[in-house]
């Protein structure tokens, strides 16, 4: 099994440091691609959905009633075998 070199603890705070200046450059990318995800556009829904709601068939506009955000939640189950 091959195991890092032992060092001084000045040479463990050299090599922390350099780590850190990539650990913060790889955030900052991190970061940039999330927020350019977010930026991207919304497509628009142009099919008609149909879902079964507490009062009968609803479209997915019925289903927001008003508000800006809908949560759905969604169960898969799961038949037989393994």
């Amino acid at each position: 099994m091959n195991t890092p070199p032992i060092v001084s603890p000045q040479e463990w705070e050299a090599a922390r440091e350099r780590l850190l200046v990539k650990e913060k450059a790889w955030t900052r990318a991190r970061d940039a691609l999330a927020a350019e995800r977010r930026r991207m556009p919304w497509p628009a829904v142009t099919k008609e959905y149909e879902f079964d709601g507490p009062e009968g068939k609803a479209s997915l506009l019925d289903l927001f009633d008003g508000r800006r955000q809908l949560i759905v939640y969604g169960t898969v189950w799961r038949s037989g075998g393994s």
